[in-house]
């Protein structure tokens, strides 16, 4: 996607506030009064919402650091990619700092924001191994903009040997976890957000190592429904060879259509062997989904109103209060 400029109520929306507050400070000068477009209206630059968050102030979420919220599923073909990139840009837009990061080398998180895979020379890879200087880059030289609530640590191709690399460094399994300490120690983004790739790798591991919060999207068919044991006997495996139990899980119906009776059977099944798990949002199938992938934009910048974009943000509700609430645990715990 091009650079663009924001709406009012878009603006605030970012900062966490209601637009009759964004406009109070402009009249009391508090902010500096925007640009007009040729119709009169205020118009923001990504510029001038980040100088307008410095003046607001908006604050963190609770908690002591950053939740890592990985969506993951090794069954590929569930929309996987397009629920992470969704999940990030909504909750980006709802005003949180919020870290888009790609692992999958296929780059369609990376493309779903109309970033071209292929343009980048750093990538996740280079958070997670070492380069001829033996040092690895960190996270702040990796990034790049979105909007000014969204930052993207990009996927490419160039990613498709990692496992290998991986596979020779000390501490293999934990390295993203370690690159990701300073920027979840610090509070730079309330949320980190990763798309995994279709499979149970070195790669992988490191990200359900490293996740607060494990996201499972499943499509509504069978094959997919079989698949989604493999997860729960792979979490069960890290669980003991690694006594690591990710806090919170959530399978994430996808691709529901309520006319088709196998979405019928698949949910009462979900519901039958997966029910404390299931996310309350179902996903409705939406052929949205499918032309804002083809235009490389979220679904709810080409249609924001249609089905699509409603199951999207009432998921990403559902998550961020499952956020909030675990952040108020952890504040709690470490009072």
């Amino acid at each position: 996607m091009e650079d663009r400029t924001y709406k009012a109520l878009e603006v605030a929306r970012m900062l966490r506030i209601d637009k009759d507050r964004l406009l109070e400070f402009e009249r009391e000068g508090r902010i500096p009064p925007p640009a007009r477009d040729e119709q009169g209206n205020r118009v923001y630059t990504s510029v001038d919402v980040e100088r307008l968050r410095q003046i607001v102030g908006v604050k963190s979420l609770p908690g002591s650091s950053s939740t890592v919220v990985a969506v993951f599923n090794m069954k590929g073909g569930v929309g996987k990619s397009t629920v992470a990139a969704n999940l990030a840009w909504i909750i980006a837009q709802g005003g949180y700092r919020t870290l888009a990061i790609d692992a999958d080398p296929q780059g369609h998180m990376t493309t779903s924001f109309g970033r071209e895979p292929s343009d980048f020379k750093l990538t996740v890879q280079q958070l997670l191994v070492p380069g001829a200087d033996r040092q690895i880059v960190p996270v702040s030289e990796i990034l790049s903009e979105v909007t000014p609530n969204l930052h993207l640590v990009p996927a490419n191709l160039s990613m498709c040997s990692m496992n290998l690399m991986l596979f020779q460094q000390p501490e293999r399994e934990y390295r993203l976890r370690r690159g990701l300490e300073d920027i979840r120690r610090q509070r730079i983004y309330d949320l980190v957000v990763i798309d995994s790739p279709p499979s149970y790798d070195l790669t992988s591991l490191n990200i359900l190592l490293a996740c607060d919060m494990l996201i499972a999207p499943v499509k509504l068919d069978g094959n997919s429904f079989y698949g989604l044991q493999y997860l729960f006997d792979t979490i069960g495996d890290l669980q003991r060879t690694y006594r690591y139990e990710i806090p919170v899980i959530s399978v994430v119906a996808n691709h529901y259509n309520h006319s088709f009776s196998v979405s019928r059977q698949i949910m009462s099944g979900l519901h039958e062997h997966y029910g404390p798990y299931l996310a309350q949002t179902v996903i409705r199938q939406d052929v949205n989904f499918d032309k804002a992938n083809a235009l490389r934009q979220p679904i709810s910048v080409l249609a924001p109103s249609c089905k699509g974009s409603r199951d999207m943000a009432s998921l990403a509700r559902e998550i961020m209060a499952v956020v909030m609430a675990s952040g108020h645990s952890r504040e709690d715990l470490s009072s």
